[in-house]
């Protein structure tokens, strides 16, 4: 089979583009990270989830459940480091933040699989 220039040239610009969207996605996420990490120091404990959205923004990832005595329990999370593989857990118990952690990817997805039954 012989491949015309065009041909060749078509593959390379397709691989090109396929190559530059991957970059593209790790160069929008790296800019994430650098502007969550710049405003997750000026959340402080007590803050309100109004007060935290008002600065960090919609949270990137979200869960919701509520304790044994009935408070509930949020957890947001925005990517603070994507060289790491990081994550700001900020933790609000009855609308008011309560914790803030820095979790690997890692951790929360094991965090997030169900528990293994003991049988």
């Amino acid at each position: 089979m012989v491949l015309t220039t065009r041909a060749i040239a078509a593959v390379c610009l397709l691989v090109a583009l396929g190559c530059s969207t991957a970059v593209d996605v790790e160069r929008h996420a790296f800019a994430l990270a650098e502007k969550n990490r710049a405003k997750v120091n000026q959340i402080r404990l007590g803050q309100t989830l109004v007060e935290v959205q008002r600065i960090m923004g919609p949270p990137e990832r979200r869960a919701a459940r509520l304790r044994y005595d009935g408070m509930s329990v949020e957890e947001w999370s925005y990517i603070t480091d994507y060289v790491r593989k990081m994550d700001a857990l900020i933790v609000f118990v009855g609308g008011k933040v309560q914790e803030i952690q820095s979790t690997s990817w890692d951790k929360r997805i094991r965090d997030s699989l169900p528990a293994e039954s003991g049988q």
